[in-house]
């Protein structure tokens, strides 16, 4: 009975072991040790290189405050009184509509990320040199001030600097008389509590083309603009990198964009800053000194639009002024919602030819070039984006 209670002892202590070395071998995000090959690093930037590509010069977001009840009935509208004319506009590049709202089937989606201002995050180093471990979720306030967010794409900023004159041309064209302002003033601002829009660079998009959508079309430049329904997930991450560290984080980033594209059910990520391109980038985005970002005053013109959808006041509550200095750069990608990222992506590191810990690697390497980063998931209503370069200078 002795020997029998001993080896019984023997036995538990071996699995208390063996669990401790289990646990010692799956660390904590962000700890631990790991192994990144030279072959794997290579492979990486070359990936990047070879999917990544710029796209159209010009990104234009929509943030609506629309009216709870009345959500289906704005998309419609915009598309038939808003999308029917940006499509005809030279350089125009399609539109996606997204919605932090939740999916009645599926009140789950989009996830909020929290009430907390402070979220627990593997990697983050506060002003990009103090491991704290904590995001600071300004995500948390911007998406109270929208529920809609429509980002329209322009091939150059000669287009985007027409694009609202352009649609009024031929709004004219078909309705002599009459203005596209009183006409939205009418059908489309009643549906909303307010709107406002911000402006940015697109630096990088691995957005793949349908060749269906790229030739042949009755929109912009012979493409085929139809909106197509979308049911995967939409992730904006927000960093806030400083201009001098833009090309280390990008080099950085590229490491992450490996890893995800490899991911099942992963779509192309579209890197968008508000920070103006200089030098030869200026030239080949044929930038003339645009603003990028949310205006500074916190009251914008913006004929026709609407407090709470009741009173007229041609003026916008421009919220994004209050959080244009906390970030710099957006990146976009979508994901199927019922994927773990992290286990997903851990075994595409893995199937790479790296070893160990993929969080460690990128606390390391990528968060310490950022001053602060956040995450926003939204869920697409429709998409038509067709990011496509004419040229390789990025001209029509």
């Amino acid at each position: 009975m002795r020997r029998f209670a001993a080896l019984r002892a023997l036995g538990v202590l071996m699995c208390f072991s063996i669990g401790m070395s289990a646990q010692a071998q799956t660390p904590a995000p962000g700890k631990g040790q790991y192994v990144v090959t030279d072959e794997a690093l290579a492979e990486a930037q070359a990936r990047a290189k070879r999917d990544l590509r710029p796209g159209p010069a010009a990104w234009i977001e929509e943030y609506w405050d629309v009216l709870p009840d009345k959500v289906d009935e704005f998309v419609k509208t915009y598309r038939e009184e808003v999308y029917s004319l940006a499509r005809q506009v030279p350089g125009y590049r399609g539109y996606t509509v997204l919605t932090n709202l939740p999916d009645p089937q599926h009140p789950e989606r989009p996830a909020l990320f929290g009430e907390r201002m402070f979220v627990p995050h593997y990697g983050v180093h506060l002003d990009g040199k103090i491991l704290t471990e904590r995001v600071v979720n300004i995500g948390n306030l911007i998406r109270r001030t929208h529920n809609i967010v429509i980002a329209h794409s322009l091939q150059t900023w000669e287009d985007a600097e027409r694009f609202r004159s352009n649609m009024e041309k031929i709004f004219a064209s078909k309705h002599p008389g009459e203005k596209l302002t009183e006409r939205l003033a009418k059908t489309l601002y009643p549906l909303a509590a307010n709107y406002w829009e911000e402006r940015y660079h697109l630096i990088l998009t691995g957005l793949r083309v349908d060749p269906e959508t790229a030739s042949d079309g009755q929109d912009a430049d012979g493409l085929n603009l139809d909106p197509r329904p979308s049911e995967t997930a939409w992730f904006k991450e927000y960093f806030q990198v400083d201009a001098d560290k833009i090309d280390d984080f990008l080099k950085a980033y590229n490491e992450t964009y490996a890893v995800l594209r490899d991911v099942p059910g992963y779509r192309g990520v579209t890197i968008v800053t508000n920070i103006p391109p200089k030098g030869a980038e200026a030239r080949r985005t044929k930038y003339k000194n645009q603003p990028l970002g949310a205006a500074k005053q916190l009251y914008t013109p913006m004929p026709g639009v609407m407090i709470d959808g009741v009173v007229r006041t041609d003026t916008a509550i421009n919220f994004g002024t209050f959080f244009r200095d906390t970030f710099t750069l957006i990146t976009y990608f979508e994901l199927p919602w019922d994927i773990n990222l992290r286990e997903a992506m851990q075994k595409s590191w893995e199937a790479m030819g790296n070893r160990g810990n993929r969080h460690a690697r990128v606390t390391e390497v990528l968060f310490p070039h950022a001053r602060n980063h956040w995450d926003m998931q939204y869920r697409a209503i429709e998409t038509s984006l067709v990011p496509l370069p004419r040229d390789a200078d990025g001209s029509r």
